[in-house]
């Protein structure tokens, strides 16, 4: 869900005359003179706060800048997995409570550090992967002087692509008991699609050492995708929904003096953005934030049809009875509701931090004025 509340104060008495006569008009506090009538156009725009593309990603994702440049950046992402030692080594199953040496043993297996499902891929400015073990067996599985080994590979979940790699030999690394090692590895300029899969693949000989076989131990592998910095961003946007609304102000001088002499009004509605979505929308113009949307004519003005083609100028028509309402209105309320999608493959859309989009809606009115 997108929900934007931002506040545009936007004084009708600053609205811009577009209609030719022998004076331009502002709307003010003063009332209009008695004397030859004259229809005057007067251009009333209202516009709203630019809305980051940040509001239609999943919620993991956020922006920063980063030594003066705009990023995306992403919540850690981690995952892991215990096995214990009779997972690990069958061979110690029927040894059970005794006292004796540990069997050699081998055990390959994956861990999946994965995306939100709408998260396609991010293109890595910087990010660190840290693996860990958290070693809770009563020995060390390298076997240190026996050559014990474990590599650990990060892959490219979506593509099977090898990102980083880590070897850990026995011969000049440890693994105590009861202690957590970690091993970072430093990803940069890369695109990560899916998530990262760390293949994990263990070597523990027999080396002769004499413990007590408990095979419900443990030893947890880990993976920790941290300090994520993003340039650019593939979601999917689908069916997204749009909910905002800002309040403007009008004088109540103007609005007595709009509504008196108000003849005819257009609106023109307005969105500017440069991303990759499609969708429709709808506009609503009311006294309050309860009414945006009531489905009440009474307390609402409905704009119909609108969509997000970006710079597409849309206009429609209001009555005299339409700006009489929005005039006696004690605050005028905008608000926008409507249904997002990207407008690539799988509904698909590229996002980059610098991206934006606003809205623009601007009242095109004639009010008869005396001169």
């Amino acid at each position: 869900m997108l929900s934007v509340m931002g506040s545009v104060r936007a004084r009708l008495r600053d609205a811009l005359p577009i209609g030719v006569g022998v004076c331009a008009v502002l709307l003010s506090g003063c009332k209009l003179p008695e004397a030859p009538e004259w229809d005057v156009g007067l251009s009333i725009p209202l516009s709203s706060d630019p809305i980051t593309t940040v509001d239609l990603l999943p919620s993991e994702v956020d922006t920063a800048t980063v030594s003066g440049v705009p990023v995306f950046v992403l919540q850690d992402q981690a995952d892991s997995v215990d096995y214990t030692l009779g997972t690990m080594c069958p061979a110690c199953g029927v040894l059970q409570g005794l006292t004796t040496t540990v069997p050699s043993f081998d055990y390959q297996d994956s861990i999946d550090v994965v995306f939100d499902l709408d998260l396609v891929s991010v293109e890595v400015v910087s990010a660190n992967l840290g693996l860990f073990v958290l070693n809770q067996l009563n020995f060390d599985p390298l076997r240190p002087g026996a050559g014990g080994y474990i590599a650990l590979a990060a892959h490219d979940l979506g593509t099977g692509a090898l990102l980083d790699s880590v070897f850990v030999d026995g011969a000049s690394q440890s693994l105590p008991a009861g202690q957590r090692t970690q091993f970072d590895l430093n990803l940069s300029n890369t695109t990560i699609t899916q998530g990262v899969r760390v293949v994990i693949n263990l070597h523990s000989p027999a080396d002769g050492q004499t413990v007590t076989i408990d095979n419900s131990l443990w030893a947890r592998f880990g993976a920790v995708l941290g300090q994520i910095q993003i340039s650019a961003l593939t979601a999917v946007v689908d069916a997204e929904t749009l909910d905002e609304e800002y309040v403007i102000e009008f004088d109540q001088d103007a609005r007595a003096d709009l509504a008196e002499n108000v003849v005819s009004a257009q609106y023109e509605f307005e969105m500017s953005h440069n991303l990759e979505i499609a969708g429709a929308l709808e506009s609503s113009i009311a006294g309050s934030s309860a009414d945006l949307f009531s489905g009440d004519p009474s307390r609402e003005i409905r704009l119909l049809g609108l969509t997000f083609e970006s710079d597409e100028k849309q206009t429609g028509t209001l009555t005299v009875q339409d700006m009489n309402q929005i005039a006696a209105y004690p605050e005028v309320y905008i608000g926008y509701r409507g249904s997002v999608s990207g407008s690539g493959a799988g509904n698909t859309s590229r996002f980059t931090p610098a991206q934006y989009f606003q809205t623009k809606l601007t009242f095109s009115t004639f009010v008869r004025v005396n001169f």
